[in-house]
């Protein structure tokens, strides 16, 4: 599966590995961070968490273009990486006003650093090179990994050393990524290189510089007054869809009906990520609080529940690949908005698995460890079942002309529902002072109501199955 490849696949693989490990270990430790440190209110803490990670989802696309048009994709990378690294020693000095200027420094550099190692993946490969697949394959079991080895000694560094030591482990991670890449560049032949050399000049990257400095500001400002980021998203991305729908109008019916199909999907992907969001954020809060953490005798920190997604993903990859051909061998054909539907409807099942783990539980009890282990079972299938499926459809569903365009609309929906998981989240908060018993069925019912948008999403995608089917035909 993988004889053949080029050696810069695994200099940019091991390079991702390295970033996600850093990435994984804050965003696992950093709610109950602002809950338990900086003692936010529940509320409080998810929205900041939302509007940090959709910046993170955001810049990306400003950085993508700033490597195109100026620094190319290895200073971009350098750049982001070293930006990243710095960002995670400010946060690992544990002050208030620190954070927020390492935030903003950490999306910017995410925003450098992210796009430009899939994208620079993507130039050793042509278009019908049958390579591809695989390679791309063995980069995502890189992002899985690098996850899971976040999540499994984050909390564990949190509870026994401080969360700083957590903050500082992200930022060794990042400066391996960047090691990493450093010295593996005499691989990549040169790809990673500007591609006008016209727009390297001292004046573009002046003009580069200045315009990172004003992002992060921005986005230091927005992350510390997360309501105003939400309007700030609002409008960004509003200007960003109705452009789009300019160029999807001027297109040819059979075009139009496909794209339109395509924002449809993308709408039905911001309700998944809503609330898939929430693993880290109220889920974890409830873990910490009200689930009985002993395991065999171990008393788990509650950020280890977290390691079950990527190993859940890992786990599962392989059976799922075999598990589709076989369903059609059979005469039963799934096509992908099904799978896109299913998707939808195994995370608002795994909601409804916790909430009943939490009416299964007696009066003064915690809920058994079994229940969230079943939650993420459920979340992780519901996660392979759309995730890639959206991928996939962005790319089929897009003229080649509107196809950047197309994927950066869907990642943007990305950025746009880690915020609405922040406002989700304020269902879930559960004021200073609230009794055992009535926090509970706060917990109960958000998750409920989590699963339900989740189930009444699927089912509405499911209605439509026809009319996207006749859209796709019809290209």
């Amino acid at each position: 599966m993988f004889r053949d490849q080029p050696k810069a696949l695994y200099v940019l693989a091991m390079t991702e590995l390295w970033e996600r490990f850093g990435y994984y270990t804050l965003t696992t430790v950093f709610t109950l961070y602002l809950v338990d440190v900086l003692k936010l209110q529940d509320a409080q803490a998810y929205l900041l968490f939302g509007a940090f990670t959709s910046f993170a989802f955001l810049t990306p696309v400003l950085g993508g273009a700033i490597a195109d048009r100026v620094l190319g994709h290895g200073r971009a990378i350098i750049l982001g990486a070293t930006m990243m690294s710095a960002g995670y020693l400010i946060l690992s000095l544990s002050s208030t006003a620190t954070m927020y200027i390492a935030l903003g420094v950490l999306v910017v550099g995410n925003g450098l650093f992210k796009p430009n190692v899939s994208a620079l993946l993507g130039h050793f490969f042509g278009d019908n090179d049958p390579r591809r697949a695989s390679a791309f394959t063995l980069f995502y079991m890189g992002i899985n990994l690098g996850s899971l080895g976040a999540t499994l000694i984050a909390g564990i560094l949190a509870t026994e050393f401080g969360y700083w030591v957590a903050f500082a482990a992200a930022g060794c991670g990042k400066a391996l990524a960047l090691l990493t890449y450093t010295f593996g560049r005499r691989f990549l032949d040169e790809h990673d290189a500007p591609r006008d050399e016209h727009n390297t000049s001292l004046t573009a990257h002046g003009l580069v510089v200045i315009a990172l400095a004003a992002m992060v500001l921005i986005s230091v400002y927005l992350i510390a007054h997360p309501v105003a980021a939400g309007y700030f998203l609002a409008i960004v991305q509003t200007l960003v869809v109705a452009g789009y729908l300019v160029l999807v109008f001027r297109e040819r019916a059979n075009v139009r009906n496909r794209l339109l199909s395509h924002l449809v999907l993308v709408a039905f992907s911001v309700a998944f990520w809503a609330v898939y969001q929430q693993d880290v954020t109220s889920v974890m809060v409830f873990t910490q609080r009200d689930l009985d953490l002993n395991i065999f005798g171990w008393q788990s920190p509650p950020e280890e529940f977290s390691s079950l997604n990527p190993f859940f993903i890992l786990a599962l990859s392989p059976l799922l690949a075999f598990l589709w051909p076989a369903i059609e061998r059979r005469g039963i054909n799934f096509d992908d908005v099904m799978k896109f539907a299913f998707g939808l409807a195994f995370l608002g099942a795994g909601y409804w698995i916790l909430t009943l783990g939490i009416f299964e539980t007696p009066e003064g009890a915690k809920t058994m460890a079994y229940w969230v282990v079943l939650f993420f079972l459920f979340l992780s299938i519901g996660e392979l079942m759309l995730s890639p499926v959206g991928l996939a459809l962005t790319t089929e569903l897009a003229p080649r002309h509107l196809a950047g365009f197309a994927m950066g609309i869907w990642l943007m929906a990305t950025s746009g529902a880690n915020y609405i998981a922040g406002l989700l989240g304020g269902l879930a908060s559960v004021p200073d002072g609230t009794a055992p018993a009535r926090q509970v069925e706060v917990y109960s019912h958000a998750f409920f109501v989590y699963g339900a948008i989740c189930l009444a999403a699927a089912a509405g995608l499911l209605m439509l199955v026809p009319l996207i089917r006749r859209a796709m035909r019809a290209g």
